[in-house]
This record gives C-alpha cells, sequence and structure tokens, in this order.
C-alpha cells in the first residue's frame, strides 16, 4: 500500500502517503514519540473524568493531521517553492510539538522543575535522539528549523507558520479542544473545524508578513470555537476536583524534595534525575507516569507521616476540601489578593487547618487562577505586536484591511474581559466544616 492509515476517533481516518512522507511514519515510529504513548494528555484529570484515558501520541497525530489539512489549503492558495519547502517543517513540527512533554503533561512539571517546551527543544536537537536523526535524513537544517518553529520565544519564522503551530487559533487548540471533549466526555468541544481549516486565507504582500485570516463567511465557525474554548476551560481544565489532585501531587513532591525522602527512599531514574546538576535527555526521558507512580506506591509506607498521608491519599483518591474565597474579598483585591482583608482570609483558613492537627505549609493548599485563564480569547492590545500576531482576523471584502473578530462578534466580547481571578483553598475534609463556618461570616 502506498498510504498508511490510522484509525481516529475525530477524523475517522488520519493517513500519510508513503511515496511522499515516508518519513514521518518513521518519526511517529521514533522512541521518542512512541513515549507520548505513556503520557496522558490531561494530566491526572482522570480523577474528575473517567473517561480521559488518551495520550499526547493520539492528539500529537491528530495535530499531524490537522496540519496536513492546512498545508493542502496554503498550497491551493500559494503553490511556490517557498510554501512547498515550508510543509516538511510544519508537519514535523506539527508532530513533535509535544515531544518533551513528561509524566502526567502539565501537571508535573512543577515537580521536576521542567519547561515541556524547552525540553522539546533539546530532544530534537539532540544527534543521540531518534527524531532527529530522521529529521537531519530528510534535510539537515530540519531539526534546527523545526525547533525553531516549536520555540515560543523565536520570532524569526513567517507569521503565518507561527500561527498555525502556536496562536489563538491553530492545529495544537483545534485538536485537543475536541478530543479533551470527547474523552471526557464534557460534550464542549464542538465547532466546524473543517470549515476553520478549509477557508483560511493569507493577507499581506510580504511573506514574512502574511498573516492567516477568515473570511466573512467563516465568522460563525470562529465564534463557535471560541465559546467552545471557554466551556472547556471552566468544566474541565479548571474543574476544582482535578485542580485539587494537581495542587496535592505538587506538595507532594515539595515535601519529598524539602525534609521526607533520602536517596534510599527515591526509585533509580528519579535519584539520577534530581541528582543531576544538568540532566540530560535521556535521564529526562526515563521519567515515565509508571516510574512517579512506582515512587508514590513507596512514599505510602514512608517513615515521613505527612509524606505517607499525602502518597496514600493521592493514590486512593482521597480529595482535599475546596473552599472558594468570599466574592467579596475578590471585589475588594481585584483579583490580585494583596488586599489585607483577604490576608486576614487566608490567615483564618490555615489557622483552621493547623487546630484539626494538619501542618497548613502543607494541608493549606492555595490555587490561583489568573483572570486571563478565565478568558478564551484575548483580543488585540494598542502596542502589543505579539498579540496583534496573535489575534483572530476576519476578511470582510478583498477591499479592506481585516477585522479583529470581536468587533463582528459582539457576544464574544464578555468573554474578552479582564476581570477577576479565582482562588480558592484546598484543605482537608475534617476542616472543611469550621472553615465553611468562617466564610459564610465574610460573606456579604
Amino acid at each position: 500500500m502506498t498510504t498508511k492509515i490510522f484509525r481516529d476517533p475525530l477524523y475517522n481516518y488520519v493517513s500519510i502517503d508513503r511515496s511522499t512522507d515516508e518519513w514521518l511514519i518513521r518519526l511517529l515510529d521514533s522512541r521518542e514519540v512512541q513515549r507520548l504513548r505513556r503520557v496522558h494528555q490531561l494530566g491526572i484529570s482522570n480523577f474528575t473524568y473517567p473517561g480521559a484515558e488518551h495520550s499526547r501520541l493520539s492528539h500529537s497525530l491528530g495535530v499531524l493531521h490537522l496540519m496536513q489539512v492546512a498545508c493542502d489549503q496554503l498550497l491551493d492558495l500559494f503553490p511556490d517553492a517557498q510554501v512547498r519547502s515550508a510543509r516538511p517543517v510544519l508537519l514535523a513540527a506539527a508532530l513533535l510539538h509535544d515531544v518533551g512533554h513528561g509524566p502526567f503533561s502539565h501537571v508535573f512539571e512543577p515537580c521536576l522543575n521542567v519547561d515541556h517546551e524547552e525540553w522539546s527543544k533539546r530532544i530534537i536537537l539532540n544527534p543521540e535522539c531518534e527524531c532527529h536523526k530522521i529529521l537531519a535524513g530528510v534535510d539537515r537544517f530540519l531539526p534546527q528549523r523545526v525547533a525553531d518553529l516549536i520555540d515560543p520565544h523565536n520570532h524569526d519564522d513567517p507569521s503565518w507558520m507561527k500561527y498555525l503551530l502556536s496562536s489563538q487559533l491553530d492545529v495544537d487548540r483545534l485538536d485537543y479542544l475536541r478530543r479533551d471533549s470527547f474523552f471526557s466526555g464534557a460534550g464542549y468541544g464542538h465547532y466546524d473545524w473543517y470549515r476553520i481549516l478549509n477557508s483560511f486565507r493569507l493577507f499581506g504582500n510580504d511573506d514574512a508578513d502574511r498573516t492567516i485570516v477568515w473570511p466573512i463567511k467563516s465568522a460563525m465557525a470562529v465564534e463557535e470555537y471560541v465559546f467552545a474554548r471557554y466551556y472547556m476551560y471552566q468544566n474541565v481544565y479548571l474543574h476544582k476536583t482535578t485542580r485539587g489532585f494537581e495542587k496535592m501531587l505538587v506538595a507532594m513532591w515539595e515535601r519529598a524534595r524539602s525534609n521526607g525522602a533520602d536517596d534510599a527512599d527515591l526509585v533509580p531514574a528519579i535519584k539520577e534525575f534530581w541528582s543531576a546538576d544538568s540532566p540530560s535527555v535521556s535521564q529526562y526521558l526515563a521519567i515515565e507516569e509508571f516510574t512517579v507512580l512506582q515512587q508514590i506506591q513507596a512514599w505510602t509506607k514512608h517513615a515521613d507521616p505527612v509524606l505517607q498521608d499525602l502518597a496514600t491519599r493521592f493514590l486512593s483518591r482521597q480529595r482535599f476540601a475546596a473552599i472558594d474565597a468570599p466574592n467579596r474579598l475578590l471585589e475588594i483585591g481585584r483579583g490580585e489578593f494583596s488586599d489585607e482583608e483577604y490576608d486576614r482570609w487566608d490567615k483564618a483558613v490555615g489557622d483552621a487547618v493547623t487546630k484539626h492537627g494538619f501542618d497548613a505549609s502543607v494541608y493549606c493548599l492555595r490555587d490561583t487562577v489568573k483572570p486571563k485563564y478565565h478568558q478564551p480569547y484575548l483580543p488585540e492590545k494598542e502596542g502589543d505586536e505579539q498579540s496583534a500576531k496573535n489575534a483572530i482576523r476576519i476578511l470582510v471584502n478583498d477591499d479592506s484591511d481585516p477585522v479583529e473578530i470581536t468587533q463582528l462578534c459582539p457576544r464574544l466580547q464578555p468573554l474578552t474581559y479582564d476581570g477577576l481571578g479565582r482562588v480558592r483553598h484546598f484543605v482537608p475534609q475534617e476542616a472543611k466544616a469550621s472553615i465553611s463556618v468562617i466564610r459564610n461570616s465574610l460573606a456579604v
């Protein structure tokens, strides 16, 4: 067969043409990409949504498929040599954009003090990695070009290339919103992705300044996408049960690093990573989800009662109670949480936890969500070049400049409001009742 076909629940078939893109099949089969089978796409959201067991690999394959669709659209618009030369860079970046993710995706990054985007670059540029060898076999400059495109701090690539991979309407978001909705069962990630990817245009004359825009006929499809992103953040990504277990996981590892565990207690791969001044790519890739779970299981019998308790609670899904700060305090602090009255609330929660026999520095977990994470879309800000590049623009007619989408879709304007943040504490269930009494006394 000249085509390699993969079954996918979102797109039915994802195909790769062996005659032109055989190297993509080898890239998909590389050790570094196959490792993503063992990385949960949604971290520990399966604690909240039991069906959310999908992997980073299935997402990466979906992003590759969407980038193939986008490249076909690009070649229809501009069938020139420059667009053709960009195609392998875009496809490789789509497949490898998450290759640096570690155990449980974003959740575990604070535990290892790592940045997955930085590790993605290191993996792609490491001559010992299979994915690097495959890319270099296609073009010796391809590893660097792919790493540069993935790098959020690199702005040397044409704007339209960056936009397709990482913007406010890119192939990454188009896949994960639908995929996470499907597997979580939340049901919010529905929009016409096919119209979005098959109707965009390139606006501008200079290649470096060309940007992605959508015709007016696609405005409703784009609007639908923005609303889907809002609902997914509110109901899945920021779900309080998931956030509580994420905070518990980080607290557990901070306890182990500070005073709970010595080298004898550590799984070899974690011991080697933690003891290295500058961990290598191979040391990083050796830490997998089963490594982390093995470590947590060992801590359930640790001599430190706090570490033992946190590990047991986590593996047994014994969740902490979520206590939201009174709305009045947020209104006073405008989401900055520095007001004196809020500090008294923070202390009151900690004191209540202490009275129930818990160490408040470990068992009183503050979770602050900044206002920007409640905004599914950030409009262009005057004087901010990056926000201008990432804005979603609609081309009303061919004789005028494109218009930022909130100017055409007023229903989206409330979603761009940079309003109050959200703050809550996660505490043991034993302290919930007494803290609720304090909270109610502060409510207006």
